[in-house]
């Protein structure tokens, strides 16, 4: 860990990550992607998530990638983006937004808040594309309909994000939004099974973040 990530954790954040890396050992995973395990691991305080991430190839390399080049950040929970605010502020501070800004106050058109919210930033960020210089990095943590929503806009409008981090949780509609996002090819950093969350998904952006400084 470098001296500049040393200036920016706490020291028990710090003693903590490598007590993890110390237990994975040898995982296999490219420098990245063991940064994103770790993290994960240290925010769930579960070893067992291990076998359910995957990752699509070089995900992680084009999400820092497009981070340094200025790709906002947009969210499916304000909680997520929160989670995220901090680290964002002591490294590049990318623009982050939440999808619930576009959405109505209560679920309508046969959508939930989420699946609306998704379609029309999606809508806006994509005709905002000529004078972008990348696509958002999606973060679902909380939403299984938001990330099929936003899997079916992709196909409409042609805009592909910079990456999905496709972490939703829960027992309805979770494992299929999550299958359907491993059959896209789609840049895509992905926690098989029942289990995600809005710390979950934002701890996998912050391991991206620490490392563009």
């Amino acid at each position: 860990m470098s001296k500049k990530l040393t200036t920016i954790d706490h020291p028990i954040f710090v003693e903590s990550i490598r007590y993890v890396k110390a237990q994975l050992g040898d995982t296999g995973l490219e420098n990245l992607e063991q940064e994103v395990l770790a993290r994960l691991i240290h925010t769930s305080g579960d070893f067992g998530i291990q076998p359910l991430l995957r990752f699509s190839p070089n995900a992680c390399k084009e999400g820092l990638a497009a981070l340094k080049d200025g790709a906002p950040i947009l969210t499916d929970t304000a909680m997520a983006a929160a989670a995220i605010a901090p680290m964002a502020s002591k490294t590049i501070q990318p623009s982050i937004h939440c999808l619930l800004d576009w959405a109505p106050s209560i679920d309508g058109y046969g959508l939930t808040r989420s699946a609306f919210g998704i379609e029309a930033a999606w809508q806006q960020f994509s005709q905002q594309s000529l004078t972008s210089s990348r696509p958002p990095i999606v973060v679902i943590g909380s939403a299984p309909t938001a990330l099929t929503s936003l899997l079916k806009v992709i196909v409409k409008t042609g805009f592909l994000p910079s990456l999905i981090v496709g972490m939703p949780v829960g027992f309805i509609s979770v494992i299929e939004s999550k299958l359907l996002l491993s059959k896209s090819q789609i840049p895509q950093i992905r926690l098989e099974g029942n289990r995600g969350g809005a710390a979950l998904a934002s701890a996998a952006v912050n391991a991206l973040l620490r490392a563009s400084i």
